[in-house]
């Protein structure tokens, strides 16, 4: 059973390859890739890196340890419909995801959907037509943290949640804490929606055109935006107490509804009075140290 248990490890490459004229057969190699990515991970080891030789469609994947999958200069696609694209169930692991087109053709439900972790890094991605969320974090992910960068979020508006684990829209986090940097959230229901207790910070990014609210912190959430903008949503930014939103450098305009509502502190240096149904007020203003 030992040499059997060695030979299976060794076979684990540190580094696989993909191709859309590949075959999961193949032992998803330079010169001999597989088909998909549910292929290769299970062919690549542990803390090894999964990465798209050409443009292509490769499927989805559940993610159980720690792991690069990079989609490579072409963003490599994982097309998924009735299902969620990636899952990511690795226990105190480090995942992250790179170069990735995600595409829920209309009819998939979370794009990346995060039940446990230490870390997840999403970098240089594109998330879209979904019917759940962009990226989820469940409850069950702890004390997981989450890292966005670079990344195009569009949803679907195909439904309304049905359960406290769902949003239709970009980014929700219901536990462990998340930071989000240049990056767009566009067309969904809720833009960002931060429950739980969890923390947020938000910094050069864009939240615009969802259908209710831009940012929504509920449940003891925590959410801090730098220079962002959140503007053509139904509402701006909304807090519901114990929540608190705070905001620094940011543009909060041409909002149907209330611009700022709820639990919003405000260091002083933002513009709130661009467009909106009623720019509503900040709860607080706090001196900048």
């Amino acid at each position: 059973m030992c040499l059997l248990f060695s030979a299976s490890a060794s076979a684990q490459a540190t580094r696989t390859w993909v191709s859309g004229v590949g075959d999961d057969v193949n032992p998803c190699s330079r010169t001999a890739p597989c088909k998909t990515f549910a292929g290769a991970i299970s062919k690549t080891a542990p803390n090894g890196e999964i990465d798209a030789l050409d443009p292509g469609g490769y499927g989805t994947v559940t993610i159980t340890k720690s792991i690069v999958i990079d989609g490579g200069p072409y963003a490599g696609g994982v097309l998924f419909s009735g299902t969620h694209g990636i899952i990511v169930n690795a226990p105190g692991g480090t995942v992250i995801l790179r170069n990735l087109g995600i595409a829920g053709i209309g009819a998939g439900l979370d794009g990346i959907r995060i039940l446990a972790a230490s870390k997840v890094q999403v970098e240089n991605c594109s998330i879209q037509g979904f019917t759940g969320s962009g990226i989820n974090v469940l409850p069950s992910a702890g004390t997981v943290q989450l890292v966005v960068r670079n990344t195009t979020v569009n949803g679907a508006f195909a439904k309304a949640p049905t359960s406290a684990d769902e949003t239709t829209g970009g980014i929700q986090v219901a536990s462990g804490g998340a930071v989000v940097q240049n990056s767009q959230l566009a067309s969904g229901l809720v833009g960002l929606n931060v429950l739980n207790g969890a923390r947020v910070t938000v910094t050069d990014t864009s939240v615009m055109g969802h259908s209710d609210q831009g940012v929504l912190a509920v449940g003891g959430a925590q959410v801090t935006l730098e220079r962002a903008v959140v503007a053509q949503n139904g509402a701006g930014i909304k807090a519901e107490a114990p929540a608190q939103v705070r905001i620094s450098d940011t543009l909060v305009g041409q909002n149907t509804g209330l611009g700022l509502d709820g639990p919003v502190v405000s260091f002083g240096n933002n513009r709130v009075a661009a467009g909106n149904g009623m720019d509503g007020a900040p709860s607080t203003t706090l001196p900048q140290n």
